[in-house]
């Protein structure tokens, strides 16, 4: 196994058109979603080897997720399903920058099985036997599940794994930010590489700067910090350099997902040997191609189509 995803896995409906509120759309589609699962499908589509640990709901819905995991060459032996409890669904809409807003219908003791995950739903063997471990901020914001999170990423720890945290913070979700950003620098701490946007880091840190921030990130023990900056690229930093990666220019149809894309493709990279910076190359890549086309999930590209992106572009990267 080369990658273990940890979070939050449910039911998307997709807007069958975007620039309009949800009111107006006139019909979804139906797919998967969660940035947890987001990230372990863009891996799975770059080649690499994915299981995900997560709970749906013991309902169709949730063998619909588990089904459409399995179709995406997803190992989900180890999710549960969690009898008295539907599986979420989210929403989003999409404006003509090709921003979204996501809309959630995720309801503590009724629609989020995730949370629910304790310490003793850990595999330590399936964890220790991966390369990577990689987790969001879902998987940290209450108990149980944040001592869910705690125990794998020991178990990574314990074995000197490549462990990923995406902060990836939603404020609609947490009731006192100051104690996001206590949580989320505890677990920062904990792991090996870090991407949050520049907005979370400034939130993390109390700082008002970015490189303050990266500063400060570093100080708290993590090997890499990836700041997202959108249409600017990214700025990657260890405790050796500090490099800004520009990035690729591509018409934004659909930025869901973007951040997870470049998540999967920065661990993916780094797996595969690449510097920090080709595999901040590589993660930008990866972003790009998910911006310009629409849908979650089914806009995460495979690594043939990032392969014959870059060569277009006249980048190469060695490992790749």
């Amino acid at each position: 196994m080369d990658v273990v995803v940890l979070g939050s896995a449910f039911v998307e409906l997709v807007p069958s058109r975007t620039h309009v509120d949800l009111s107006r759309v006139g019909s979804f589609g139906l797919s998967i979603g969660g940035s947890a699962t987001n990230m372990a499908v863009a891996a799975s589509r770059l080649g690499a080897e994915v299981g995900l640990l997560t709970a749906v709901g013991a309902d169709d819905f949730g063998e619909f997720v588990l089904k459409e995991l399995r179709d995406e060459r997803i190992d989900v032996s180890n999710a549960k399903r969690i009898k008295g409890y539907r599986t979420g669904l989210s929403s989003y809409t999409v404006d003509e920058k090709g921003v979204k807003k996501y809309h959630f219908y995720r309801f503590p003791g009724y629609s989020s099985p995730e949370a629910t995950l304790s310490a003793d739903d850990v595999r330590q063997t399936y964890i220790e036997g991966a390369r990577a471990l990689a987790l969001g901020e879902a998987c940290v914001r209450r108990l149980p599940s944040r001592s869910f999170a705690l125990a794998a990423v020991r178990s990574a720890r314990k074995k000197n794994r490549l462990i990923l945290y995406d902060p990836n913070f939603r404020s609609s979700l947490w009731a006192n930010p100051s104690r996001a950003a206590e949580i989320t620098g505890r677990f920062i701490s904990l792991v090996s590489i870090t991407t949050p946007n520049e907005k979370e880091a400034l939130l993390i840190t109390g700082r008002r700067g970015k490189d303050s921030a990266i500063e400060d990130l570093l100080k708290l023990g993590v090997r890499v910090v990836a700041v997202k900056e959108a249409e600017r690229g990214c700025t990657v930093a260890t405790k050796a350099e500090i490099i800004h990666v520009p990035a690729f220019r591509v018409r934004a149809v659909d930025d869901t997902g973007a951040g997870d894309a470049f998540a999967a493709g920065l661990v993916v990279g780094l797996l595969r040997g690449m510097t920090v910076r080709n595999a901040a190359l590589l993660a930008n890549a990866v972003g790009a191609l998910k911006v310009s086309k629409p849908g979650t999930v089914k806009g995460m590209p495979r690594m043939s189509e990032v392969k014959m992106f870059l060569r277009a572009r006249k980048v190469e990267l060695a490992g790749l």
